[in-house]
């Protein structure tokens, strides 16, 4: 798994058919994915198949039209039947695009009277119908179709990736140890960098607003909470109560992305409360195996090979001057523990919740106070100042700890049923205690999801083991500089604690994707897949948790897909019905006078009327759309546009022969 891994989702993994966004019902989120190009390649096409739409449209517009206009003036005197009249006649006949069309109309206006009321009465309407629609399609629709068809979808794409699974690497001191430290670390790292970027900066980024389905997940802090652990742990707590940590309750559609209808949901909320230890009681200080060698030991409960919990040689600030950030944790399951690196003490020792202890070796690097010393619990340095630096202060104690729990709440949305807070480990039985829940299919793989992702991000010890002394926010800001710690708050501790708190829910949401995308190879040493087992040979549940993971990529666009289906039906109508209908409706009706009109005010009917006046006859077709002479190659007359008369120069059509027309 590379770095970053989890920061970007590759094209190829991106499900670029069909599918259905449920942030609305199954009808208004069908959505079609496609990538950038190819969609803006829809976008051209789009726009020539609506001028073709308009095309259709305004051919049965201009027909029915050229019928009212003719109604109109249907047994009215003849005075109506004017050149305006016949020239509006032709136009509509042969007009073509409801542009021209407004514009021959626009053009009559002119001629026969621009202050004339019957004029613009009669050219007007016309004119207003022709340019609307042809906004309507230039402009309108174009902007309404982008807008709602694509502009409106968003940049949310399903990914489907082969690799789609419950990878897990185990440290077995063998050398899969490689594998699961990388996969750690990695993972951390990626959290951190996201958090550093989204959650501790407002900075708009496609990284934190375009990626995840939230930015941040939306949490409240209390600054006192009792001592989640017997009081005689915790360090005074009058002086320092513990702080709680506790996200709003979290939907695994709306703030994880996993893709599902209201009624398919879970609730997931997350609980984490710190306080400060009472390092001084528990510490002892032992000879160590080097002479002169001490060894400064906290005993909150034996680690594997030593006694004490954490360890620190005097030796060690010549050896690794700085800070050195550890923790130790414990994963109780079903009441006992299960998966630990240390033995907890009694006080110390959680049944319902998982326990982290985080130490730090200050190593006695002195701290610049703010207005005097720095009496923060876990940084504090109240000693005597240093001679020749007066602001700087030594810490009171090589070694300080803090304590956190974590516990997680699952719920169902449909009857409103919640589990009490637990153990991560113990979320991972949710088939026991959701068994009278009766959840659906999409609910058993959203909580199969959410309780393995949590169970490989861990709490806030995971943090730390993959981090290090990283993880520490007063190293980053204010600063260590030429070892000397910059000045920081009397309330740091509650600062770094919320900072892996939001490292623990960056690394929840990135897992997520983890599960979606896979490993990049699969063939890593020690690296399996579990999903097949614990899905128990369910396909069905396989399927829906390896194709229901949302993320936002600025590389695809989505359409409407009942839009896409709408646009295409309708505009493939008004491309295919409006001629064959026109033709039929002409055919069928030939002989009425009507549809010999339309025929009548034809081009090809208008100009062989024309040529008939010359003296050309001998026309068969007169009631067709192309009339032609009887005999082929006969002479139709000779146009002189340069003839002279007393009117001026005006073309004319040479006389030929005589006869008449033959239908």
């Amino acid at each position: 798994m590379a770095t970053r891994g989890n920061l970007y989702v590759q094209p190829e993994h991106v499900h670029t058919r069909g599918w259905t966004n449920y942030n609305g019902n199954a009808v208004g989120g069908g959505q079609i994915t496609m990538a950038k190009d190819t969609a803006e390649l829809l976008n051209i096409f789009i726009g020539i198949f609506l001028v073709f739409a308009e095309a259709g449209l305004w051919d049965l517009i201009s027909f029915w039209c050229f019928k009212f206009n003719r109604q109109l003036r249907k047994g009215s005197t003849g005075s109506l039947r004017d050149g305006l009249f016949h020239q509006q006649q032709t136009v509509l006949r042969n007009g073509g695009s409801p542009l021209s069309i407004a514009m021959a109309y626009g053009q009559m206006w002119k001629a026969w009277g621009l202050r004339n009321p019957e004029v613009i009465t009669r050219t007007w309407p016309l004119i207003l119908t022709a340019m609307l629609s042809f906004i309507f399609f230039l402009v309108a629709l174009p902007f309404i179709t982008a807008l709602a068809l694509l502009d409106n979808q968003g940049v949310e794409v399903l990914i489907r990736s082969p690799n789609c699974g419950f990878w897990k690497a185990v440290f077995t001191n063998t050398d899969t140890d490689t594998t699961a430290s990388a996969i750690m670390t990695n993972q951390s790292w990626e959290a951190v960098s996201y958090v550093d970027d989204c959650y501790e900066s407002d900075a708009p980024s496609t990284l934190c607003d375009r990626f995840l389905p939230q930015r941040r997940l939306p949490t409240f802090e209390w600054s006192a909470t009792p001592c989640p652990f017997d009081v005689d742990v915790c360090l005074d707590t009058d002086k320092f109560p513990a702080f709680k940590m506790q996200t709003e309750v979290l939907d695994s559609h709306k703030d994880f992305g996993i893709n599902a209808p209201p009624n398919d949901r879970i609730k997931l909320q997350r609980t984490t409360i710190c306080s400060p230890l009472n390092v001084t009681r528990f510490t002892n200080i032992t000879n160590g195996t080097v002479l002169g060698e001490k060894i400064t030991g906290v005993y909150f409960g034996p680690i594997a090979g030593f006694e004490y919990t954490f360890g620190v040689s005097n030796y060690e600030k010549i050896a690794t001057p700085g800070y050195h950030l550890s923790a130790v944790s414990s994963y109780p399951a079903n009441g006992t523990a299960y998966a630990s690196t240390f033995t907890p003490i009694e006080g110390l020792t959680r049944k319902d919740a998982d326990v982290s202890v985080v130490f730090l070796n200050n190593n006695m690097m002195p701290i610049r106070g703010i207005d005097g010393p720095c009496s923060d619990p876990f940084f504090t340095a109240t000693n005597q100042s240093l001679l020749k630096q007066k602001d700087f202060y030594w810490p009171d104690m090589p070694i300080t700890a803090i304590g956190c729990t974590d516990q997680y709440a699952f719920g169902n949305p449909v009857t409103g049923q919640w589990t009490e807070p637990m153990a991560v480990l113990d979320s991972t039985d949710w088939g026991n205690y959701t068994k009278d829940w009766d959840l659906s299919a999409r609910q058993v793989a959203a909580f199969a999801t959410l309780t393995w992702a949590l169970s490989e991000s861990g709490g806030i010890d995971r943090v730390i083991l993959g981090l290090e002394t990283e993880a520490l926010l007063a190293k980053k800001y204010p600063g260590v500089f030429s070892g000397f710690q910059s000045p920081i708050p009397n309330d740091q501790w509650k600062k770094e604690v919320s900072y892996w708190f939001k490292n623990g829910l960056a690394k929840l949401q990135l897992h997520l994707i983890n599960i979606a995308i896979g490993p990049p190879d699969t063939t890593l040493s020690g690296l399996q897949n579990l999903l097949p087992i614990l899905s128990a040979d369910r396909d069905d549940l396989v399927e829906i948790i390896c194709s229901s993971q949302k993320v936002h990529n600025v590389e695809f666009k989505n359409y409407h897909r009942a839009g896409i289906i709408a646009l295409v039906a309708i505009g493939g109508f008004l491309i295919l019905f409006p001629i064959p209908f026109r033709c039929f409706y002409t055919w069928r009706w030939k002989q009425r006078e009507d549809i010999l009109s339309w025929s009548s005010y034809g081009a090809l009917q208008l100009l062989r009327m024309v040529i008939e006046g010359v003296g050309v006859h001998g026309w068969l077709g007169c009631d067709n759309d192309t009339p032609y002479l009887k005999l082929w190659g006969s002479p139709a007359g000779d146009l002189d546009a340069a003839r002279k008369n007393d009117e001026g120069e005006k073309p004319n059509l040479l006389k030929s022969m005589l006869g008449k027309c033959t239908i």
